[in-house]
């Protein structure tokens, strides 16, 4: 992913934050699997919000 100009995009926080909890998912049971996808979604939503505050 590059921004305009070729440059490397940033990761913005909750983001990254979204996708470090997906690495959970190996240590968890299936039955978790379904919490832990709805947390990062909240997390992804509560991401796109803040893009509104840039």
């Amino acid at each position: 992913m590059s921004d305009v100009g070729g440059a490397p995009a940033t990761t913005p926080a909750g983001v990254a934050a979204a996708l470090a909890r997906l690495e959970e998912l190996d240590e968890r049971s299936t039955a978790e699997h379904v919490d832990l996808f709805d947390t990062v979604h909240c997390l992804l939503q509560d991401a796109l919000a803040t893009l509104d505050e840039v």
